[in-house]
């Protein structure tokens, strides 16, 4: 079950995330993610306090599946690990 610091919204039109990016919800993620169905997502991960490999599985999976996915703004959190792990310019990059 989720917790209650942790929240899934649309704010201007992008997909935001805030609180802990986990695996408490990394599936949550995933499916409202892949729900907007192919779309332009600039998704916006400013407010992420805590992220960890299964968010990362969470986000390169719905990259894989929607080219048009990405990650737009990112908590030094988020950044951290997409350093670490090398996933920063696929999840990051602008699309042509």
């Amino acid at each position: 079950m989720a917790r209650p610091d942790f929240e899934l919204l649309v704010v201007d039109g992008k997909p935001t995330v805030r609180g802990d990016c986990d695996l408490a919800n990394a599936d949550r993620i995933e499916t409202w993610l892949l729900s907007f169905d192919g779309q332009l997502l600039d998704a916006d991960l400013s407010g992420v306090t805590f992220f960890d490999s299964s968010a990362l599985r969470a986000f390169m999976n719905v990259r894989r599946r929607n080219p048009k996915f990405r990650i737009a703004d990112a908590s030094p959190a988020v950044v951290r690990v997409l350093e670490m792990t090398g996933t920063r310019d696929y999840l990051r990059r602008a699309r042509a």
